[in-house]
């Protein structure tokens, strides 16, 4: 079966497919209908410029008789900077600042509800030990740090054993949980107690709290470990909690929580409300024009934007991007991308037309000889665009997203979903009139 046969079919299905996610469900009343897609909550996060947040303020705290560096604060940003994300949360903004002799480091994270979670997550310093506890019954949340310290607890080793590109979350016996690799000397020390406590707890604390007790059923010795964190929400908390404590690395230095306070939306209520109005204004003209200039391609090529926005939109909600002012700048300027395609295809299909070629030849060879050019400009923005997503800010991050998918997107548009129809209206007797194409010969 050749693409023509089935590219209406791809088209149909994906448009149903981006209605659906698009549909407001609340606002509509159709709570009936699933709201959860590929495990993802369908809902459009809005950043803190849109909507607001939480804004936590965090002490640097140097240890007595010792200083802190410029790098050390910076590393301690970039980490929790990375932790935050690791909760699922896009776009949040951590800085340092600088309040007479006290440096602080201030995270406003937005669309987030549950300060509790945030608060531990990032006030963790991330000290993982594995412990021994020598006969002793150590249970979960009991503090240990004194028993350490005396030696009545020992510890076998710590989170530093542990290889960060390893960690990822896990299950075990329907159990909640988070895997990682030791090195090869940690692995050796746990292979011995494991060896010699089969059927005992193994306990592990985090900044001197156990986090677990989790029971040895056999020798560890491939170096390859799972942590349980039971089942239920509350440990799904946890495992989230647990894997990016473990996969970003421990604070190099002490923090202490100065406030937390709600952030309402640094660009105003009704910006929103505004950027919606100007964006739909700007889509009109857009449409506008194709119609008014081309014509019959142009009433097609405005229904493919149609499409492109409507999947657009879609992919926003599916992957979960947080939109913020650059966010949707991205948007605008890939919808731009994608009207220039279309007007690369329509002026080489005249072109066509004008060498003498009929509608349907003229057509393809428009469609084969603006290709080149669309690859070639879209390519480029795609590897500029990931440049500044690897390299770049949370803001910049974000609007290189944005414009990724937008750049996708549009490609398969301004090709595939205009091309399909126009090669459907061609075959009709209305469709073959000349008039329609708007060329001076």
């Amino acid at each position: 079966m050749t693409w023509r046969r089935i590219a209406p079919w791809v088209i149909l299905v994906t448009l149903l497919l981006a209605i659906f996610i698009d549909l407001p469900r609340q606002t509509l009343g159709l709570d009936w209908l699933p709201s959860n897609v590929l495990g993802r909550d369908l809902k459009t996060i809005l950043g803190l410029d849109l909507r607001g947040g939480i804004r936590v303020t965090l002490a640097v705290t140097p240890a007595p008789g010792k200083t802190i560096s410029d790098d050390q604060v910076e590393t301690a940003r970039n980490i929790i900077e990375r932790r935050v994300g690791g909760l699922g949360v896009s776009e949040p903004q951590v800085r340092t600042e600088v309040a007479g002799n006290q440096r602080r480091i201030v995270v406003e994270i937005p669309g987030v509800s549950n300060e509790k979670q945030v608060r531990e997550l990032i006030g963790s310093t991330g000290q993982l030990q594995f412990l021994d506890p020598k006969g002793q019954t150590l249970t979960k949340n009991e503090d240990v740090r004194a028993q350490i310290k005396s030696g009545a607890v020992g510890v076998l080793f710590d989170g530093g054993q542990i290889d960060p590109s390893s960690v990822q979350p896990d299950s075990q016996g329907g159990d909640l949980g988070v895997s990682f690799t030791l090195s090869s000397t940690a692995s050796q020390t746990w292979c011995t107690f494991t060896t010699a406590n089969v059927d005992k707890p193994g306990p592990i604390s985090l900044d001197g709290l156990v986090i677990t007790t989790p029971n040895i059923r056999q020798p560890i010795c491939a170096g390859r470990t799972i942590i349980t964190v039971g089942v239920g929400s509350q440990a799904e908390e946890e495992r989230t909690n647990l894997y990016n404590t473990l996969r970003f690395g421990a604070l190099p230095v002490s923090l202490s929580e100065q406030g937390v306070e709600s952030v309402a939306p640094t660009l105003g209520a009704g910006f929103l409300q505004q950027a919606l109005a100007a964006g739909a204004m700007g889509l009109f003209l857009v449409l506008f024009f194709m119609i008014a200039y081309y014509r019959l391609p142009g009433v097609l090529a405005a229904l493919a934007l149609i499409f492109y926005t409507l999947v657009n939109y879609a992919a926003f909600r599916l992957i979960g991007v947080t939109l913020t002012l650059a966010g949707v700048a991205a948007f605008i300027l890939s919808i731009g991308m994608a009207v220039d395609a279309n007007i690369l295809i329509f002026e080489r299909m005249k072109e066509e037309i004008r060498a003498g070629k009929t509608l349907g030849p003229a057509i393809e060879a428009g469609f084969n000889r603006a290709w080149s050019s669309i690859l070639d400009s879209n390519v480029s923005t795609l590897l500029v665009a990931s440049w500044l997503f690897w390299q770049g800010t949370t803001i910049v991050r974000g609007f290189a997203l944005v414009l990724i998918i937008g750049v996708l997107v549009s490609m398969f548009s301004a090709v595939a979903v205009t091309r399909t129809m126009l090669r459907y209206v061609v075959r009709t007797d209305w469709g073959r009139r000349m008039s329609l194409y708007h060329v001076e010969r």
